[in-house]
């Protein structure tokens, strides 16, 4: 699925003036009298905003057309000026064709009803890089406050049944059903009670039938109101109230049933995902302890002295195409300001990454055929690749706009630094978990090789990469996960050229070069490039023979000269990566071993699907795991903390539903039962 930025078009004759025009709609964006005033009329008044959110924790709304931001503009200001606001906003909305940047700016500074102007500069300053998929826009009022737009770019017949929330109020906007008669789908709006949060409300500036009764069918009380605007004299308000409610799936999303004092995770592990977890459930109001068996956090793989972060492009577009995409634009957007402030060593101007088996002409229909925009990848032909690297790479190449290289070590302390300014966390450093159990009140408790308690909470997040097999193993009735143990070493090489060698020293690239192996820019006088991979190898030592390698890598992408010889004494690093079978992390709830029957029902449980699939939680809390984020764990760590806070807190997901389940632990379990099933149909 690609996306096809919208294009404005001159406003029809007799139209007022000021009023953007679709000509692929042939339509007007909103009525003259005005877009501000529409919504707050149709889709604040329409759901009672902003009374509903008063005192809330969090309020999710849902918008079925973003168009040109206005209703979320209106919505933001509203709950800027409200001294009850909810919290947290989450601000969910859906557009086929978004617009440009630069054209969003200008429909918004010629508007003759304008939003305020800090407000939408805020928009314009955070507005994405235009590929589908779900992304997150996080605008911050406070330590405990903010608003979160969560836009998904595509179309909403593919994109609603892949949100996976529970939505307070609904906005149904959107293009006239006479002109675009499939965003009102009757069976689409059918499908909205999945969504609903008890007590929904849904408003639209539509009184047409098939609107009205497509909510009626999904468990919506339908009524009119006076409209607004346009020759509009009705609107559409309707008030979930559905026959019958479907209990919480295992792998659902599940809202937390716990009181604010006890929302409290310990997260066993202080790496890059440790503090990435911590991160985000801090950002969602919960307070977090993170514990390590070392001194510091990022001691172990999270430790080197670099780390790439990038995509990739695959010919079919999968899981694993858009799942990486999904994660490294986040990493970008999370990492951008940082840098900026100096507070992380690193760079985000794009990282190139060589495909010598690629040739331009199949590059270039490659980006048409997924629609990938170029600010976001681009192909370089070998001399366009050397130039914009610096170096003599020995082909062409994808160049990752939304790329880069950063400090491991310093991206976790960021992590934790931004957390500690939304929430109460805690490092516990030198304290090896070994066991966990849970106590009569239903907190969790972490012991230690003697046997003492490390920290109790509601929740616990596994994140200590390798470290997780014998946690969960301490645990009774939960499926194992398997991972592997990868060794790593990385070798780091003087940029200055040695006294009397004729021999020119080794050559730092201007941004990352990767491929088989990679190479790293300038850092404190050095050049960073590797790595090894070995499976299963626990030998601690630098290792020469491992150095040979890495410099041949590195020589092979153009930044050793001929006939380099290696300085003695060379610095190296050594890590082990924690990687799953399939090279996607697992983030969210720990299955649990199938049981022939399941409790709501009495019947064995369904395990086709990793939704299905029995967890250790419940009401009370649970063991949740973040962990295989294998040799992308800078690529990984921001995304999937945010995925794992939705798990352990119920807030919306930041992924499609079809990623989530990609990344689910329980796709373990689905996958050893289909196998089963196909056994016993061979036989």
């Amino acid at each position: 699925m690609s996306v096809i930025p919208a294009v404005l078009g001159e406003r029809p004759l007799g139209q007022a003036a000021g009023v953007p025009y679709s000509p692929l709609y042939d339509d007007l964006y909103h009525p003259a009298t005005g877009a501000l005033a529409q919504a707050r009329h149709v889709f604040l008044g329409g759901n009672e905003l902003p009374a509903r959110w008063a005192g809330r924790d969090h309020f999710v709304i849902l918008e079925t057309g973003f168009g040109l931001g206005n209703n979320f503009l209106a919505t933001w200001a509203a709950w800027l000026a409200d001294p009850q606001r909810c919290a947290r906003l989450v601000f969910i909305s859906i557009e086929k064709h978004p617009l440009q940047k630069a054209d969003l700016a200008h429909v918004h500074e010629h508007t003759a009803d304008p939003a305020p102007t800090a407000l939408t500069q805020r928009l314009l300053d955070a507005w994405p890089v235009l590929t589908a998929g779900l992304h997150t826009l996080q605008f911050d009022e406070g330590a405990a406050s903010g608003v979160t737009l969560l836009l998904g770019l595509g179309d909403v017949a593919d994109l609603l049944p892949q949100i996976v929330a529970q939505v307070d109020a609904f906005y149904l906007d959107g293009f006239s059903p006479a002109k675009n008669p499939h965003m009102w789908d009757q069976g689409l709006l059918s499908r909205l009670g999945r969504l609903a949060a008890p007590g929904a409300t849904a408003a639209t500036w539509s009184a047409a039938r098939g609107v009205r009764e497509g909510l009626a069918l999904s468990g919506f009380k339908v009524e009119e109101m006076p409209g607004y605007g346009g020759g509009k004299r009705d609107m559409t308000r309707a008030i979930f109230e559905p026959r019958h409610t479907p209990p919480h799936l295992p792998g659902g999303l599940r809202p937390s049933a716990l009181p604010a004092s006890q929302r409290h995770a310990m997260i066993i592990g202080a790496g890059l995902a440790g503090c990435a977890a911590a991160w985000a459930l801090a950002r969602q109001g919960w307070r977090c302890t993170v514990i390590d068996a070392h001194k510091a956090p990022a001691q172990a793989a999270s430790g080197n002295p670099g780390g790439l972060f990038h995509s990739i492009v695959h010919a079919d577009d999968g899981l694993h195409a858009r799942a990486h995409r999904a994660a490294a634009l986040r990493t970008a957007q999370v990492v951008a300001p940082w840098l900026a402030q100096g507070r992380l060593h690193g760079q985000c101007q794009g990282l190139l990454r060589l495909a010598p088996q690629t040739d331009h002409d199949s590059a270039q229909a490659l980006i048409q055929r997924l629609g990938l925009p170029p600010d976001y990848v681009r192909w370089l032909a070998p001399s366009d690749a050397a130039a914009i690297a610096g170096i003599p790479v020995p082909s062409g190449g994808w160049l990752f706009m939304q790329g880069g290289w950063l400090h491991p070590a310093g991206l976790a302390q960021a992590f934790l630094e931004e957390a500690t300014s939304h929430a109460q966390v805690k490092f516990v450093g030198e304290r090896r978990v070994q066991q966990l159990q849970r106590h009569a009140d239903g907190a969790w408790q972490a012991l230690d090789e003697q046997g003492e308690i490390v920290a109790q909470a509601a929740v616990v997040v596994l994140a200590g990469a390798n470290d997780t097999h014998p946690l969960i193993a301490s645990l009774t009735n939960v499926s194992p996960l398997p991972m592997s143990s990868v060794r790593g070493q990385v070798s780091i090489l003087p940029l200055a050229p040695r006294t009397g060698s004729a021999v020119p020293g080794p050559r730092a690239p201007l941004l990352p070069v990767a491929g088989a192996g990679y190479v790293l820019p300038e850092h404190q006088g050095n050049l960073l490039c590797g790595a090894t991979s070995q499976v299963d190898d626990d030998d601690v030592q630098v290792r020469e023979v491992d150095h040979a390698h890495n410099l041949q890598l590195a020589a092979q992408l153009g930044s050793l000269p001929e006939h380099y010889e290696r300085p003695q004494g060379l610095i190296g690093r050594v890590g082990w990566r924690a990687t799953t079978p399939d090279r996607l992390p697992y983030v969210g709830a720990l299955p649990l071993v199938a049981s022939k029957h399941a409790p709501q029902t009495g019947r064995a449980p369904r395990m086709d699907q990793p939704r299905f699939v029995p967890r250790l939680r419940d009401e009370q809390g649970g063991v949740y795991v973040m962990t295989g984020l294998g040799s992308r764990g800078i690529t990984w760590a921001a995304l999937a903390g945010e995925l794992l806070a939705s798990w352990v807190t119920g807030s919306p997901c930041p992924v499609e539903a079809a990623l989530r389940d990609a990344l689910d632990p329980a796709r373990i379990v689905t996958r050893a039962v289909a196998k089963g099933a196909q056994a016993e149909a061979s036989d």
